[in-house]
């Protein structure tokens, strides 16, 4: 991205940016590494831009979106998992646009080295189009649409399923194909398929369990973000997925039964990752 506009990256802390400050191995989808050396800045100390993208897993939105919203001159986008938009919104308090895209691309970190498994698709709304127009330029596909509201809830959709049944089961994502535990995909998503629907979701139920399966196909020897999280016994993005889920079906007085479950589990799971004592 710097060889096509200069770029810089704000690192959770200056001690965090300090360290990053030298450069990191990235591992790009050709095969052929490099060493990306990107401006790297503190919070404190990060300046003007034109565009602010918003990358952090989603507890950590709201100090980003502080920060976002200080420096951008022009938009404030998040390319995060779940749902944020409206907490984006609420904390960058700017008067650009912001908002929430939806991407497919995916990254991965081994220890201090970032390895780059996929462009992807990304989807942005028509207010970054230049934006995209960089992210193209820098071998991102990405596309400044007014389908990009449809874009995020199907991918929320998929992760919803996804994401916490891998970090409860402890199963690679090509697991859930199995006979046994595609019924519960399926239940999963029959479950949750109304209140989506009623929220923008396109896909019929039949469409979404087609475009889940065609996921895990292409993903089965990946570890889900939320799985990675649970083991490392960092802080999981439930609140965003599956947090949102709860609270659209609450707001319309439907209960999910199999989703509340899922929620409970990844709790205690997290606890326990955690070293903590269970509490109910």
């Amino acid at each position: 991205m710097n060889e096509v506009v200069p770029t810089a990256l704000v690192a959770r802390s200056r001690e965090r940016a300090a360290q990053l400050a030298p450069g990191y191995p990235l591992l790009p989808p050709s095969g052929r590494a490099v060493r990306a050396r990107p401006a790297v800045f503190g919070p404190e100390d990060a300046p003007p831009v034109r565009w602010a993208i918003v990358l952090v897993k989603g507890p950590d939105t709201e100090g980003a979106a502080r920060v976002a919203g200080r420096i951008a001159s022009k938009g404030v986008l998040s390319l995060q998992n779940g749902w944020v938009r409206e907490r984006l919104r609420a904390a960058a308090g700017a008067a650009v646009p912001v908002d929430q895209g939806a991407t497919t691309a995916a990254a991965k970190r081994e220890e201090e080295r970032t390895i780059w498994v996929a462009p992807g698709e990304t989807w942005v709304p028509p207010e970054f189009a230049s934006l995209a127009e960089w992210l193209r330029a820098a071998g991102i596909p990405a596309t400044a649409t007014e389908q990009v509201a449809a874009r995020r809830m199907e991918k929320l959709a998929v992760n919803l399923v996804i994401n916490p049944l891998t970090a409860v089961l402890d199963v690679a994502n090509g697991a859930l194909l199995e006979p046994e535990l595609w019924e519960v995909v399926r239940d999963l998503v029959m479950e949750m398929h109304p209140v989506l629907a009623g929220r923008g979701l396109e896909p019929g139920a039949g469409g979404l369990l087609e475009q889940i399966r065609r996921v895990l196909i292409a993903t089965a020897p990946n570890t889900s973000s939320m799985r990675a999280d649970l083991l490392a016994g960092r802080p999981t993005e439930l609140e965003e997925i599956t947090g949102v889920l709860l609270a659209w079906a609450r707001a319309e007085g439907r209960s999910l039964p199999r989703h509340e479950a899922l929620y409970r589990m990844v709790r205690a799971l997290e606890q326990v990752h955690r070293g903590e004592s269970f509490e109910e």
